[in-house]
């Protein structure tokens, strides 16, 4: 006579072999991968409070949190033109614990540094892409300048007398000056800061002339005339902005200059971790509070894969490498 396929003897060894293979895969799982996360996270930005950077890192950091079970703490690290904060992350435990929000700057500051500071593509693994945007200028009313036009004719009748704002040496703020100094054919001097909220402090009170900065948490002041917007630096108007032109249609052809902000790790983070951190970015670009609000402060919300990423940093690295060139007698 057959046994019945649903004997004690046949259930006991249908349950081992699920055991078994269970067992199985939980041993193939990298190490830290297993059950992640199970305690807080820290989202490091290598700048002051105040700014872009850290406005909308905390703005993920809360959504991320959600998504992920944990806590997400954003941590400012600032000094060193990035440097200390990003170092930070290199140096931590490749567990997905410790994440880098950065920006362009990240790709940016290790090109300044004779000494061997960190490479931005061996030392750390990309999670992916959040943002992208044009920069505005924003000029101080006291100049009495209201398009491109006029700040090329007033940087012209006063060669280097003329100063801009940005956040540090090399930053991206300051490459979009330099580079627009370049194809208007103006003099201008560069004023570095250790970060964006301390520089846009000295822009709302006339001691420096104008910024190359986000609109993200500015538009407030464009509203109410604390400062001018007399263009934006991407490719196409801002769509926060419709009614201000761009740089190029103000007459500087060809000229475009934009930011983006990502999500990083340590190298060598184990990839179901990765994973684990990209779908939570992922679906953190995806909240209509984040798309919604950085919108309307001309941001774009663009979340990448990992890979996609990557590229971006070899693309930006080699492009950054000629503007510092050209940018180098200021840099000194």
């Amino acid at each position: 006579m057959t046994r019945s396929s649903s004997s004690p003897a046949r259930r006991r060894l249908t349950a081992l072999a699920l055991v078994l293979a269970a067992a199985g895969s939980w041993a193939a799982a990298p190490a830290g991968a297993q059950g992640f996360p199970s305690h807080p996270l820290r989202l490091v930005v290598a700048y002051a409070p105040g700014g872009a950077t850290d406005i909308v890192g905390r703005m993920f950091a809360q959504e991320m949190s959600e998504s992920l079970g944990q806590t997400v703490v954003l941590e400012n690290r600032a000094g060193g033109g990035t440097l200390v904060g990003t170092e930070s992350v290199r140096r931590s435990p490749a567990d997905g614990y410790t994440l880098l929000f950065g920006t362009n700057a990240f790709v940016i500051t290790p090109l300044l540094h004779d000494a061997k500071t960190y490479d931005p593509v061996a030392d750390f693994q990309p999670i992916g892409h959040a943002t992208v945007q044009s920069l505005g200028i924003l000029v101080t009313p006291g100049l009495k300048i209201r398009t491109v036009k006029d700040f090329i004719a007033y940087a012209k009748a006063n060669p280097g007398k003329v100063n801009f704002a940005s956040s540090g040496n090399g930053s991206a703020q300051h490459l979009a000056g330099e580079a627009f100094a370049k194809a208007a054919g103006v003099k201008m001097v560069h004023v570095p800061y250790k970060g964006t909220g301390p520089a846009m402090a000295d822009l709302l009170s006339g001691r420096v002339d104008v910024m190359f900065s986000s609109l993200v948490g500015n538009m407030e002041h464009v509203a109410d005339g604390r400062l001018v917007l007399i263009a934006t630096t991407g490719a196409k108007r801002s769509p926060a902005t419709p009614d201000v032109p761009t740089v190029d249609e103000s007459g500087v052809k060809g000229f475009q200059a934009e930011t983006w902000q990502a999500v990083l790790a340590p190298a060598g983070t184990p990839a179901p971790v990765v994973d684990r951190l990209n779908a939570a970015l992922a679906k953190a670009g995806k909240s209509p509070k984040i798309v919604e609000t950085l919108a309307a402060q001309g941001m774009e919300v663009k979340t990448t894969t990992p890979a996609e990423l990557r590229d971006l940093l070899v693309r930006d690295t080699t492009q950054y490498k000629s503007l510092l060139q050209q940018a180098k007698n200021t840099l000194q």
